[in-house]
């Protein structure tokens, strides 16, 4: 048998993998009232085995990617058909790169630990300013007035994009309580899509009330989950609005996926 296509013993250590991780998703789902997306698989885009993403966005045919860790934190634009790198920028080696999000013809990009935030020209990639926040940054997304973060907790931030001030925020629940360890965020019609760290679980989230109105499911997307375990977890969501796809993926994945949502049964 080709090495490419594995072993007995490898494919049943990935089965086994995959099976644990589908049934954390239905304990983590167990008693909860919002109805469960599923996913359809509708293309893949070569990604970066060393790109630790904390970040995505699409934004006028191009992919945007904040990814992690320091002294390896980038700012990357990448071609979405064929995976080529159009241009990147390294973060000083102090700053561990956090969530991304692309409004109006600015960029913006979040640090982990260190309460700053960076502002660029989404062409050059200039810097052009930088903004504090007070808690630790996660995940950021905008609903075109305000920014919108997580800092991995159950509480969403909403800042002024001038001066990264907050304007107000909303605990995150369903009926279960509260919804913690909220991470990388994407704005769609509405609605707040959030990473549920260390899960397989997007969280679609109403930004008004803070109320859990649906989940979708990933849980067997992972392409190898016996060895992309955390730290290496799904993490990065963006919107495709032209045809009302998700680009998906985790943290040193060797793919983006493009998928469609099923609806729930």
């Amino acid at each position: 048998m080709p090495a490419a296509c594995g072993n007995d013993q490898q494919d049943g250590a990935r089965d086994e993998a995959g099976d644990l991780e589908r049934s954390r998703s239905q304990e983590y789902l167990a008693g909860r009232e919002a109805p469960v997306y599923g996913y359809e698989v509708i293309a893949t885009i070569d990604h970066g085995r060393d790109d630790f993403t904390q970040g995505l966005d699409f934004d006028d045919g191009i992919l945007y990617e904040g990814t992690g860790l320091q002294g390896s934190s980038r700012l990357i634009k990448t071609d979405p058909e064929t995976g080529a790198v159009l241009d990147s920028l390294a973060l000083a080696p102090e700053y561990f790169g956090e969530g991304v999000t692309v409004l109006g013809d600015e960029i913006f990009q979040l640090t982990y630990t260190s309460n700053l935030g960076f502002v660029y020209d989404k062409e050059s990639l200039e810097l052009k300013r930088t903004f504090v926040y007070a808690t630790e940054g996660w995940g950021l997304t905008h609903d075109g007035e305000s920014l919108i973060m997580s800092d991995g907790t159950a509480t969403l931030f909403f800042l002024d994009p001038a001066s990264g001030s907050e304007k107000r925020r909303v605990g995150v629940s369903d009926n279960l309580g509260p919804v913690t360890c909220l991470n990388e965020l994407e704005y769609v019609d509405g609605e707040v899509y959030a990473n549920v760290w260390k899960t397989s679980l997007i969280a679609v989230i109403s930004p008004l009330t803070g109320k859990v109105t649906a989940w979708i499911d990933l849980a067997g997307l992972n392409p190898d989950p016996a060895n992309l375990v955390s730290p290496y977890v799904l993490n990065g969501i963006a919107y495709q609005e032209e045809t009302g796809h998700l680009l998906v993926t985790g943290k040193c994945w060797p793919y983006v996926y493009e998928i469609a949502l099923i609806s729930p049964s």
